[in-house]
């Protein structure tokens, strides 16, 4: 007696439909792990650390702080918590001594609790600091360091700053900016990461009662 043959059974679309749906989204998750572990790991290590030390990650298009705004600053990135903000920005440079393309500054921001004019110690090795952007008198009488210059939008204040223990604190490859409740430093020079946070952190908090005293 002949064996029967007996066809193999065709899947139904349903199954095909969900076969193809798993596999679409086992190569989103795939692609998506790659995209975070290379194109957007430093977003979220940036991420990461904000959220262990109690503050906000914040992307490109945010609001700059007020101390900034008259600058028309492009945010690339911002973390901000606890009377800190770190902020990655770019400027298009409109001074004089500025070249016209854009600039990227690492700015580290602290609430002070007095009010400064517009005064700030620039660092001499630099050949650009965010201190340029800020159009103040220099007072190279009252700075007779090597290391920095004083500058400011009245004398009696950048006397203050150059008196104050400040400039022994500041590593010279840092620039010093104070403007009303608002102290800056511009850590360009460095990298925009996690290490450098914690020390500029650090600093700031060592400067702020020397600058508390509005002037």
């Amino acid at each position: 007696m002949p064996a029967t043959f007996i066809p193999a059974p065709h899947p139904s679309p349903a199954v095909l439909l969900t076969l193809a749906l798993i596999l679409g989204a086992s190569l989103w998750v795939f692609a998506t792990l790659v995209r975070r572990e290379t194109r957007h790991r430093r977003l979220v290590a940036l991420a990461h650390w904000a959220r262990s030390h109690g503050m906000r990650l914040h992307g490109a298009g945010g609001e700059a702080p007020a101390v900034l705004k008259p600058f028309n600053p492009k945010i690339r990135r911002t973390l901000s918590g606890r009377g800190i903000t770190l902020a990655q920005i770019e400027t298009a440079d409109t001074a004089a001594t500025v070249p016209t393309s854009k600039r990227r500054w690492n700015l580290i921001l602290r609430d002070l609790s007095g009010a400064w004019p517009a005064t700030a110690l620039r660092p001499t090795a630099h050949d650009l600091s965010l201190v340029d952007l800020f159009s103040l008198s220099s007072y190279p009488s009252l700075m007779p360091s090597e290391r920095f210059m004083v500058f400011g939008a009245e004398a009696r204040a950048a006397k203050a700053l150059a008196e104050s223990t400040a400039p022994a604190l500041l590593p010279p490859d840092l620039g010093l900016i104070v403007s009303g409740h608002c102290l800056i430093l511009d850590f360009s020079s460095r990298h925009f990461d996690e290490i450098e946070f914690g020390r500029l952190i650090d600093l700031a908090e060592q400067l702020a009662p020397r600058l508390a005293v509005g002037q």
